[in-house]
């Protein structure tokens, strides 16, 4: 039994060295100069260093593998140069993520054609099988995870430079975000009818200005907007709302609308698949 087991095995592992191969074309098999050294089987055009790395550990050495991006941009904001996609024209196979993740590889092979190298997604079911339907897998996470919890009472900061007071991490956690009550007990009724007056005057004019201000700073962020909203999914709790967004690993800042200050429970997931690094659902129920 364990002897048909590896056999199996072996023959599965040459099938896929052998296909990575034919991706390459008759010209380009492994041959050897004239000293004996081997000779790069061809060019392997990758869309990350992720897929580099796949590339690496299956063919090592003999190929000689680009990127298309030469620079530090998300996969999601790169946009092929008029010199990236020469090389990608003279690449001889083309591996890439898939599921969407980099939203030129179609267009962009499309308008190469007939010149287009061999194209091969790396998060795809192979041929014949039904892929995962990673947003509906999210999405059946957040409903439950609102709906059963667990749960998690959160107090918002009032203030831009309390805002790191609180964390939420992507996790199976549902989060009771409550805003913050101001007091208002130590405003006299003297004060009020007397010098009040004159205060509000300024506080109107000085907080119009300040509001200002903080439309200017506002406007200076980096704000990020969800690809797809999806309301009243069902299985959720009622007048639900998920944003699905594309992020990079790190810390992002999360501002809600004060002037309308409803509590409401909020969950955040990764999506699986190709996406698992980048999208994050966030969920906003009561909202």
């Amino acid at each position: 039994m364990n002897a048909h087991w590896k056999r199996a095995m072996l023959t599965a592992l040459i099938l896929i060295f052998s296909s990575l191969a034919g991706c390459l074309g008759n010209d380009t098999e492994l041959i050897e100069d004239a000293s004996g050294d081997e000779v790069p089987l061809g060019t392997v055009m990758v869309s990350t260093y992720h897929i580099g790395e796949l590339v690496k550990g299956i063919a090592g050495d003999r190929v000689n593998m680009e990127y298309m991006s030469l620079d530090n941009i998300p996969v999601h904001d790169y946009e092929p140069s008029t010199s990236d996609l020469i090389r990608l024209q003279n690449a001889d196979v083309f591996f890439y993520h898939g599921l969407g993740l980099e939203p030129w590889v179609d267009s962009t092979l499309s308008s190469l054609g007939a010149d287009a190298p061999t194209s091969i997604e790396v998060h795809t079911m192979p041929t014949g099988q039904d892929t995962l339907d990673y947003e509906g897998v999210l999405v059946a996470d957040l409903c439950e995870t609102l709906s059963e919890g667990p749960y998690e009472d959160i107090e918002l900061a009032d203030e831009e430079e309390h805002a790191d007071d609180v964390e939420i991490h992507a996790e199976y956690t549902a989060f009771n975000m409550e805003f913050h009550e101001e007091d208002h007990d130590d405003h006299g009724e003297d004060d009020h009818d007397e010098d009040g007056h004159d205060d509000h005057d300024d506080h109107d004019e000085d907080g119009h200005d300040d509001h200002d201000d903080h439309d200017g700073g506002h406007e200076g962020h980096a704000h990020i907007e969800a690809e797809e909203t999806i309301a009243n999914p069902a299985g959720c709790p009622a007048d639900s709302m998920i944003s699905i967004f594309h992020l990079e690993e790190g810390e992002y800042v999360l501002e809600f609308d004060a002037e309308h200050p409803e509590d409401f429970t909020m969950a955040v997931l990764k999506m699986g698949g190709g996406h698992a690094h980048h999208h994050h659902g966030d969920e906003h129920g009561d909202e």
